[in-house]
């Protein structure tokens, strides 16, 4: 399935507070834990049509009350009774042009005391293209107010459960612009980005699990790595592109990796157990699996060439799916505790082994944000799947999909 490229352009940004008030707004983001910003009905300009989705500044609302680091308060119209009750001290407003099929929108940060504008963004675009272009806009927002990079542009992987089929698909963050990666009547599972353009994943086409290699962007697939044995589970290391996966090929499933382009497969773990799940360091250094070999499913690691392998959880018989943190210092997982999943995450030496996420259900498939300020899974209930959004701390536990066909996420790279 092909995906045309968003196109749209930044075309204006006024700098003339922002010079001086860059050290206010670091200074006020940095008195909190979750800054208080209110966001205020975008109108449109005389003569434009009215948008009737995708409003600007509900996704504007949505975005930054997702990321967890914000207090939101929605209002219609500017209301300074409102956001002093709220302890606001900035927000944002805006108004949109609509010009046949594209659309101009303009997004200003306001001082609450002032109304004076801090700074000032407009961008021009397609209109099927709108969310992409307010995603950006809260991109530079978080890079202004905490100096990182904003995850609003990023994706997810995902499989589609459709009972006996499981295609892969992809969605922004945020569950919306779904889109089908694979459409067969087989299963598809595993799916993991090798970049922003292409993805590998374990299909059942040739009536046995091999790895496959597709492009987001021009809808075509080829086998990636194929043979007698099982191969399953691929993941790509974000500093060279070496594929790590697990094979049967001598029997139970054991860790291999392989060149970029498929090519020399090396086995890293002998185990006679079954190793399976890899997962890369983000330095690329080392890779988080799981294995039975001490009788249950544990989270163990080791050196990117199989060396020092070590188990690192020992709270919980079952414990499965790792995944390594973008800042390298924790790895989260699914831990079974009387018969149910939860979300865990453990540093890589094997200590500070803490619940993250227990709402009702089963719980599993923990994917990290690009920033590492999220944890997504999936929870499971009554048959139907969703996906989850929590902090590494346990709190701001939310519902982002209801659709209850979410299987196996994996969150992309910036």
């Amino acid at each position: 399935m092909k995906r045309v490229l968003v196109l749209f352009t930044l075309i204006f940004a006024t700098a003339g507070v922002l010079a001086e008030g860059r050290f206010e707004l670091e200074v006020y983001a940095s008195q909190f834990d979750s800054i208080p910003i209110g966001v205020v009905n975008f109108t449109p300009t005389e003569g434009s049509a009215v948008l009737r989705e995708n409003l600007p500044w509900e996704i504007i609302a949505n975005n930054l009350d997702f990321t967890g680091r914000f207090n939101v308060v929605k209002s219609e119209r500017f209301d300074s009774a409102l956001f002093a009750e709220a302890g606001i001290a900035i927000y944002i407003d805006g108004q949109y042009t609509v010009e046949g099929s594209g659309v101009l929108i303009e997004s200003n940060l306001r001082e609450v005391a002032t109304q004076s504008a801090i700074l000032t963004r407009r961008y021009r675009g397609e209109a099927r293209f709108l969310r992409n272009m307010v995603h950006r806009y809260c991109n530079e927002l978080v890079e202004i107010l905490f100096a990182e990079r904003g995850f609003f542009e990023s994706r997810i992987l995902y499989v589609r459960n459709e009972g006996q089929r499981k295609n892969i698909a992809i969605m922004d963050f945020d569950g919306h612009n779904r889109s089908m990666l694979t459409n067969n009547n087989t299963i598809n599972i595993f799916p993991v980005f090798i970049d922003k353009s292409n993805v590998l994943w374990t299909s059942y086409q040739r009536g046995k699990p091999d790895i496959y290699k597709g492009s987001i962007t021009e809808g075509t697939s080829r086998i990636f790595l194929e043979g007698p044995a099982m191969l399953v589970s691929p993941d790509v290391s974000p500093i060279d592109g070496t594929v790590a996966y697990a094979s049967s090929q001598h029997g139970t499933l054991n860790i291999f990796t392989s060149a970029p382009d498929g090519t020399r497969q090396r086995r890293l773990t002998f185990s006679r157990g079954i190793d399976t799940a890899p997962n890369w360091s983000p330095n690329g250094y080392q890779i988080a699996f799981t294995s039975d070999r001490a009788g249950g499913p544990q989270i163990y690691v080791m050196d990117a060439a199989g060396a020092n392998q070590r188990r690192v959880t020992f709270e919980g018989r079952y414990n499965d799916t790792p995944a390594w943190s973008p800042r390298g210092d924790k790895i989260a997982y699914a831990s079974r505790h009387e018969g149910q999943f939860t979300i865990w995450t453990v540093s890589p030496d094997g200590t500070n082994a803490e619940m993250v996420a227990n709402p009702p259900g089963m719980n599993e498939y923990p994917t990290w944000s690009p920033d590492g300020s999220l944890i997504a899974f999936i929870n499971t209930t009554g048959g139907r799947s969703d996906l989850y959004v929590v902090r590494p701390d346990g709190t701001r536990l939310r519902r982002v999909t209801t659709s209850g066909d979410i299987r196996m996420p994996r969150w992309s790279r910036f």
